[in-house]
């Protein structure tokens, strides 16, 4: 599903516009001399309710990376709180975000920090 090798110009776009978009806050853990650690985007969303739901205001953590020298030393954790308080700042109830299945230590650390199922998406080759 993930590209190997991902033209650089496109992954430039596309951070730009997840930059430039007014409801996205990009959160970038900074370490010695200057060198990113790790960065989270972090999307604050208005749902509308509906016949069958509450709206909500939540914010969604869409990308959290942590450079692998970093991983396990409290960079994630930090950069998930900051997330927590644009959150908090915004009004927001809930976190939400996602996961791929297979990940199992971004799993392993979203249940470290307190995180539950919410809702499970299925896929099938056809």
């Amino acid at each position: 599903m993930f590209l190997a090798s991902p033209e650089l110009d496109a992954v430039e776009a596309h951070f730009r516009a997840q930059i430039a978009d007014p409801s996205v806050t990009v959160l970038l853990a900074d370490g010695t001399e200057s060198k990113a650690l790790g960065y989270a985007i972090a999307r604050v969303k208005n749902r509308p309710g509906s016949a069958l739901t509450h709206s909500d205001v939540i914010v969604s953590l869409d990308q959290i990376a942590v450079v692998p020298d970093a991983a396990r030393s409290g960079v994630g954790a930090a950069l998930l709180e900051a997330v927590r308080e644009v959150g908090r700042a915004a009004g927001c109830r809930r976190l939400v975000t996602d996961v791929w299945y297979f990940n199992e230590g971004a799993r392993a650390f979203y249940q470290a920090a307190g995180f539950s199922p919410m809702n499970m998406l299925l896929d099938q080759q056809l």
